[in-house]
């Protein structure tokens, strides 16, 4: 499979433009090519930067590669897939007529990617972004109106404008979701997901095209829509997560019908309940129990749906209620007045700050499930201020909630600017919310088809502030997660992984597959860098440590065993001394008496015997003798005190060494320490103008 755009490659990896798709067979034979509209091109000017280019009708409707460039990338890919001996993923660039291989690396997961859809072949009648995997067929139903809901059936195929929080129960009936608008984090594709239903977003003319009544098959791999049915229903597998990593991984679960489905994964943390998928369920809004004055029931309403998704989980984290105006209308008690920006308006956590009434009912129900000892996370919703977080914690007070880990959504560009503050004020955790962050950041609505091309949470803009805030929460010992669509998609989660994030979020049937991706990371992040110097210097005083204690071992079996042998040559020479001075003195006797030995009785030879030790010991006692034995004790003293000297010189070069290393590290911590204070200074100019002013203040003191 290839996949090709004008431009720069960055439109494939963000997900910007859709790619031309080819199809090649191992013979080389063209089997599919599907020609994408792709509206602009990522290239670098003159000086090198990162620009868009708007493209014309006709250049965005062209082929990007021609029949004889796809046949020679076919190749080069299987000779790269047999040399390797395993599936690649090829990235390559053509200028003129020349190709070039920029990366290849093996794809354990290639078949989710492309190989899990099963080939269908039928009459395509439309074609959208594939927002939530899986395959499904069914009839059409078309809403227009929220009043038509109740015309859904279980098994039907929910065709709309755009699906909202409204339609959540109907679309647990549906088979299949089609939408005109939306993109990638559209609340279409973001509850499909969580259901495993197949959901394709952005068509333009599903309400238009498809017929009422009308059986389709949605392929949600694919982003396809066939007329009739033409394959049997299929769901992407949630899968068990086995392997161990340093990121912790926890999953999403809004309703408590799909907790046992995401528990699948084996994963027994929750990094984002929003409860307005509870809240829908109930039929209810929120300003209706505010109303009747049955806050109460809204308690208990939150407490029943967070406990049934506490029976699979020990730690949950939920939002609290982040209502917009042009949200949950068809529920009872909802406000028909729908305001200018909804976007912008009263919702997330000053909408639960004017009205405590709902808070606390809130944080009551999550107290309640808390006492069950299920750990309990508060995500605050579009905090702007400092004070917000402080009057939940007032609130939190008075209800004597005092267990509760108190966090904050980074989806706002204030909670980014102020989090240095929000770290002082005591919370324990942020998340980012990067659908959100990025649409403001970006001025782009993610839920408009029409600039979906141009909404990117990989825009430098928005990495940069991912770094930051993860780098001041380092500073504070304040763990840090992500909970947006972003942290299923591979560059994403690289790039966090590299930052040091704590813990990353992720649709349950992406688990398994995202934690492939940041084991892979984990484990190519370069040792001994800035990236994490801690682990790196700690294993390598452990190796030192062992090194040494192997080395003073080896010194002491070596001063040992010279001893030893220093004992047996004493014992050698001393003998050997002997035997030849006496040798020489009584040479014509020993060999008179070695003559004879053979022969003579055991009497006589044990005589002759005493004879030659007499005549050793009258030797070694005499003024001679003992001379000769005074002058070889200073010989094997001397070579007993080398070794010593040798030992002590040895001992004395490791304690160099080790001081040596020790003042290397102390030199790469200052270092560090050095490095982000400039980065601070850099981030907080006012602290940096301060600094200096204190520097000439004492100067002046001085003088």
């Amino acid at each position: 499979v290839l996949e090709a755009v004008f431009g720069l490659g960055e439109g494939i990896v963000s997900g910007r433009i859709t790619p031309d798709n080819y199809v090649v067979s191992r013979d080389l034979k063209l089997i599919e090519k599907k020609i994408k509209e792709k509206k602009i091109a990522i290239t670098r000017n003159s000086s090198g930067e990162k620009e868009i280019v708007k493209l014309r009708e006709e250049k965005a409707n062209s082929q990007v590669l021609n029949d004889h460039e796809i046949k020679n990338l076919a190749e080069i890919a299987i000779k790269l897939e047999e040399h390797f001996q395993k599936p690649q993923d090829v990235e390559f660039a053509i200028e003129g007529e020349e190709i070039y291989i920029v990366q290849t690396r093996p794809i354990t997961t290639i078949e989710k990617r492309y190989g899990e859809s099963k080939q269908i072949s039928g009459d395509i009648v439309l074609e959208g972004i594939a927002a939530s995997p899986g395959i499904a067929a069914g009839k059409i139903k078309i809403i227009n109106d929220l009043k038509d809901l109740d015309k859904i059936q279980k098994g039907d195929v929910l065709v709309t404008k755009m699906t909202n929080p409204d339609m959540v129960v109907t679309m647990q009936k549906s088979s299949a979701i089609v939408t005109d608008e939306g993109g990638m984090t559209a609340h279409a594709a973001i509850v499909s997901r969580e259901m495993g239903i197949p959901a394709i977003v952005g068509t333009n003319y599903a309400t238009e095209k498809l017929k009422e009544g009308e059986i389709i098959t949605v392929d949600g791999y694919t982003g396809k829509i066939y007329k009739g049915k033409v394959a049997e229903t299929e769901s992407k597998e949630v899968l068990p997560v086995e392997i161990e990593t340093k990121t912790n991984i926890k999953v999403i679960v809004d309703l408590p019908s799909f907790a046992k489905r995401a528990s699948q994964t084996k994963i027994k943390k929750v990094g984002l309940t929003r409860i307005e998928g509870i809240i829908a369920e109930s039929g209810k809004h929120p300003n209706y129990f505010i109303k009747q004055g049955k806050t109460k029931d809204y308690e208990d309403v939150i407490f029943n749906g967070i406990n049934e998704i506490a029976e699979y989980f020990d730690e949950i984290w939920v939002r609290t209620s982040d209502i917009r105006s042009d949200e949950f209308q068809n529920l009872e008690g909802a406000s028909k007045e729908v305001e200018a920006n909804p976007m912008l308006g009263m919702h997330g956590i000053r909408y639960g700050i004017k009205n405590p009434e709902v808070l606390k009912s809130e944080l009551r129900a999550l107290k309640r499930v808390s006492e069950n000892n299920t750990k309990i996370g508060l995500l605050l919703p579009q905090v702007i201020l400092v004070e917000e977080v402080k009057k939940v914690k007032e609130f939190l007070k008075e209800i004597e909630f005092n267990n509760a880990k108190v966090g904050v959504m980074i989806e706002t560009p204030a909670a980014v600017q102020i989090i240095d503050d929000l770290c002082k004020e005591g919370i324990n955790f942020i998340s980012f919310g990067t659908n959100d962050l990025t649409q403001y950041i970006l001025a782009i609505d993610r839920g408009n088809q029409e600039v979906q091309h141009l909404y990117n949470e990989m825009h430098p803009a928005i990495l940069y502030q991912l770094g930051y805030v993860i780098r001041v929460c380092k500073r504070y010992n304040i763990e840090t997660s992500i909970c947006g669509q972003a942290g299923s998609k591979k560059e994403m989660v690289e790039f966090l992984v590299e930052k040091g994030i704590n813990s990353i979020t992720v649709n349950a049937d992406m688990a398994k597959e995202i934690s492939e991706v940041i084991k892979e990371t984990e484990t190519n992040l370069v040792k001994g860098t800035d990236k994490e110097p801690r682990m790196y210097e700690v294993k390598k005083s452990e190796e030192n440590k062992e090194l040494r204690k192997q080395n003073k071992e080896e010194n002491n079996q070596n001063i040992e065993g010279q001893n030893e042998s220093i004992n047996e040559n004493e014992e050698l020479k001393n003998d050997s001394y002997i035997e030849e001075n006496v040798s020489e003195k009584s040479e014509g006797n020993m060999a008179e008496a070695l003559k004879n030995i053979s022969g003579k009785s055991n009497e006589e030879i044990e005589k002759e015997v005493e004879a030659i030790e007499k005549e050793k010991q009258e030797y070694l006692e005499s003024e001679e003798g003992k001379k000769e034995k005074s002058e070889q004790e200073k010989v094997d003293e001397g070579i007993v005190e080398e070794n010593i000297n040798e030992k002590e010189e040895s001992d004395e070069s490791e304690d160099i060494n080790r001081e040596g290393e020790v003042e290397e590290d102390i030199d790469r911590a200052v270092e560090a320490i050095e490095k982000e204070k400039q980065e601070y200074l850099s981030e907080h100019p006012e602290e940096n103008s301060k600094s200096e002013k204190e520097k000439k203040d004492k100067v002046l003191d001085i003088f």
